[in-house]
């Protein structure tokens, strides 16, 4: 698969399981800022497009060894990777984050914060100065990633979810505006 078909398919696959579609771009951010743009080590070994570990998911298998001493998840292909993230891990409530709070999320600060309270990133504690540091780095690696995709056009053929991005993108576009009055 080709970089910009991961993040189709990163999209097609968030969108379906109820993100938002700047959600689902937020995730397609996190998986390139994770894995160097698909060129990373774990990522070509392991079809991890996020370096997600192994904790005997049923799709994947023991892959490379990890600095930390325990093992990446190995996926037979790219999709499982996908759908190990978005269909199992986000789907669940961890730390009081609700799957349905990172649907919501519309910011990378925000989808950053999520994922350092649910314990996703780092070894600082949620709630601690160092902690405020890894949601800042987090979430300026993401954005850094959004400002690279800049205009990457996702298919999708619902009418629907077109009109409301455009509208979502819309209510930005004004609200940057008049912030700048």
């Amino acid at each position: 698969m080709t970089p910009s078909q991961i993040d189709q398919a990163i999209y097609n696959t968030a969108i379906k399981q109820g993100f938002n579609p700047i959600a689902a771009k937020l995730i397609i951010a996190q998986a390139r800022f994770e894995s160097a743009d698909y060129t990373s080590f774990v990522f070509r070994l392991n079809n991890n497009t996020s370096g997600i570990k192994f904790i005997k998911q049923p799709n994947a298998v023991q892959g490379t060894l990890s600095p930390e001493g325990d093992y990446y998840a190995k996926f037979n292909t790219v999709q499982d990777a996908i759908n190990d993230k978005i269909v199992r891990l986000y789907n669940i409530k961890m730390r009081g984050v609700s799957p349905q709070q990172l649907k919501d999320s519309t910011s990378a600060a925000d989808f950053a914060r999520l994922l350092k309270q649910r314990g996703y990133y780092g070894n600082a504690a949620y709630g601690t100065p160092q902690a405020d540091k890894d949601i800042l780095n987090y979430a300026n690696g993401m954005t850094a990633k959004l400002k690279k995709l800049g205009s990457f056009f996702f298919k999708n053929t619902n009418k629907t979810l077109i009109i409301a991005t455009t509208l979502i993108g819309l209510y930005f576009i004004i609200k940057y505006l008049n912030n700048k009055k």
